[in-house]
């Protein structure tokens, strides 16, 4: 399996995530800026990660990624959306993405309304963002009101699959990143201490994280895990 990876932003790459891909499919992982995105996607899978920036700002380099995107979908290439990678998605299907004003979350979060239980969680959330799909599209979590994991079928059948959480972080990128957003987690009235201990907390992570890429590779229409079963 070939996959094209758009790495928004340095602080945020494809993590557990990108390693899941590699050892359960085999895939060879093209790893690209926003600003180099190739003239066509030419992978089985197209990945969008995190950015600091919104889906929602007017930036050149947001835009030409949404006309990428729109453009692989209407080639027939699946793609998945991880956080910014999700509002992006979402709004190149007919979405919307809106910064939530005074609310953000950070650390881990567990989602109130789901499809099945694994888009559950917890997992990691470092967004101020809302999100909508168009009409059509499955809701697969929501959570306080914005939509946290969906599934859209384009009109090419090819398939659209966003999270926006973070399950390419573990407990190690949760801490790193709260010593490195400390205006959101102050916004967001958490601290260091307690996100480290909510990550210290997790039961079964391992094994949650493989159930939801699996479905996660299943939603976007690729084959299942090439892996072999454990002893």
């Amino acid at each position: 399996m070939q996959v094209l990876v758009i790495e928004n932003f340095p602080g945020a790459p494809a993590g557990l995530f990108g390693a899941w891909l590699e050892r359960a499919h085999g895939a060879r992982l093209s790893v690209v800026s926003p600003e180099a995105l190739p003239a066509s996607a030419e992978a089985d899978l197209v990945v969008t990660l995190g950015s600091p920036s919104g889906a929602w700002e007017d930036i050149p380099w947001v835009h030409a990624q949404r006309r990428f995107v729109q453009d692989t979908l209407a080639s027939g290439t699946p793609v998945v959306g991880i956080c910014f990678g999700a509002q992006l998605l979402a709004t190149a299907i007919g979405g919307r993405a809106a910064p939530m004003g005074d609310r953000t979350f950070v650390g881990w979060h567990a989602n109130e309304e789901v499809a099945d239980p694994v888009w559950r969680g917890p997992w990691v959330r470092w967004h101020g963002d809302h999100l909508e799909v168009p009409e059509g599209t499955a809701v697969l979590a929501r959570d306080k009101g914005t939509v946290q994991a969906f599934h859209h079928v384009a009109p090419s059948g090819a398939n659209a699959v966003g999270v926006q959480f973070h399950p390419e972080a573990g407990p190690e990128e949760a801490c790193l990143w709260a010593t490195k957003t400390p205006d959101m987690l102050a916004r967001a009235g958490a601290t260091p201490e307690a996100i480290a201990a909510q990550g210290a907390a997790l039961r079964d992570h391992a094994a949650a994280l493989d159930a939801l890429f699996t479905e996660m590779l299943r939603r976007a229409g690729l084959p299942p895990s090439r892996k072999e079963p454990r002893p």
